[in-house]
């Protein structure tokens, strides 16, 4: 028997209220699901967007000890620049070094400061050595320093050594057709600078190696690209090694040959009363074949290209010219023709000559002389002595016109010749994050 229409109603409604329940705990779950998920997509943006401020601090950190590593480079690539220039003013030596700092004192930052008073070197200059406290002098940066000044605290700027000897990069087995490399006694110093950078918590440190490509390299106290023709015998060509400064000692050591040909070395023939005269590796008349030769036509592009004093113009210099570059001051000097010295004038680092070059009794260079043309190199009396202390390369032919009691002299110096060599500028070798 059916049943009437109300109590079917009633039944209705009595047998959904279990399906209603199911619903709203399924909706429950599913509002807590994307309340979850909503947490987690917050939590995941907000992790990343740490990690993208820390690793953008973090590469503003490393910029400003890039920035520390450029400016170490500038202020020692260029000694013209009094009030930028931070090396030594006498010739480099193992020990030295200088920071450059943002603040007076900020050099204590350097976790390996404190070693240098323990390594064998006068670091501070004072000649004493390993004294308590020792450390590099602190110079200031030469940016502004204020809120938006590139934070790099310090710069270390020193000479890379071994032990207690510089490190150079340059011409160690003197052979002009092999590349240069580091070694204890030839080239210019190997420069190492570390620098620190900071932004706000994140702090970096760069260590990095800077070389001087040797210029040109030489190999003998005289290369000779035609035939030498040899008056008297009071001159003296040297390939022993020598100090650059008076009195020009001897030094121990390997010596090189007096005189290099690029010819037969019969282009360079010496009477028997000149044997001694010429003296080198070989002994006595110490003249051999070169195995290489110079593109002179490079030489004077690259030289007058990068030249600190220019002339154009053939030009004679006496007393009255003032030197062009010292020994610890070595310049690069270019002339467009044929160049006269005579009397006390003098001169250091590389001289180029596009032409004939004659040197009379008085005058000196310290460093190295290329010509294109000739070389003509006379003396007067005992104290009237034309010198060249370092090496002569030339293209034509020399006429040595040393007179009766007087003299000229070629002495091949590797000190002189490496303090040539700081004429180049730095080129980063070497670098790393430390």
């Amino acid at each position: 028997m059916a049943l009437p229409a109300v109590e079917q109603e009633a039944a209705a409604r009595r047998g959904a209220v279990p399906d209603s329940g199911n619903a709203l705990v399924i909706a429950l779950l599913v509002l807590m699901l994307l309340t979850s998920a909503g947490v987690a997509y917050i939590a995941v943006t907000k992790s990343e967007k740490q990690i993208a401020g820390n690793s953008m601090t973090a590469s503003q950190a490393m910029y400003a000890a890039e920035a520390g590593i450029a400016e170490g480079l500038h202020r020692m690539s260029f000694p013209a620049e009094s009030l930028n220039y931070i090396g030594p003013a006498a010739l480099p030596v193992a020990g030295w070094g200088r920071y450059i700092v943002l603040n007076t004192g900020a050099s204590l930052l350097d976790p390996n400061g404190a070693a240098l008073a323990t390594d064998g070197m006068d670091n501070d200059g004072d000649g004493f050595i390993d004294e308590s406290g020792e450390r590099y002098p602190e110079v200031l940066t030469k940016q502004t320093v204020n809120s938006s000044a590139l934070q790099y605290p310090y710069v270390r700027v020193e000479y890379k050594t071994q032990g207690t000897q510089l490190v150079r990069f340059g011409d160690a087995d003197n052979d002009p057709q092999t590349p240069p490399v580091e070694n204890l006694s030839k080239g210019a110093p190997v420069l190492r600078i570390t620098a620190s950078g900071r932004r706000g918590n994140a702090a970096k440190t760069l260590e990095a190696e800077a070389v001087r490509f040797p210029i040109i390299s030489s190999a003998s106290a005289i290369w000779a690209g035609g035939p030498m023709n040899f008056n008297g015998n009071a001159f003296l060509v040297d390939g022993h090694d020598h100090l650059a400064a008076a009195p020009f000692d001897t030094l121990a050591g390997s010596a090189v040959q007096g005189v290099l040909t690029e010819g037969p070395a019969s282009d360079a023939t010496l009477l028997g009363n000149q044997q001694n005269n010429v003296t080198g590796a070989s002994g006595d008349n110490s003249v051999q074949h070169a195995s290489y030769t110079y593109d002179f036509n490079q030489l004077w592009t690259q030289l007058s290209g990068m030249a600190d004093y220019s002339f154009t113009n053939p030009g004679t210099w006496g007393n009255s010219e003032p030197p062009y570059g010292s020994l610890t001051n070595p310049k690069v000097t270019a002339v467009n023709g044929n160049l006269t010295i005579n009397g006390g004038w003098t001169g250091g680092g590389i001289l180029m000559v596009n032409g004939n070059f004659t040197m009379g009794g008085g005058a000196m260079f310290t460093g190295i002389v290329v010509a294109t043309g000739d070389v003509t190199l006379g003396g007067g009396g005992p104290a009237d002595v034309a010198r060249i202390v370092g090496s002569v390369i030339y293209q034509g032919s020399l006429v040595n016109n040393s007179k009766t009691g007087g003299s000229a002299r070629v002495f091949f110096s590797s000190e002189a010749i490496n303090s040539a060599m700081n004429v180049s500028r730095y080129t980063l070798s070497w670098w790393r994050e430390r």
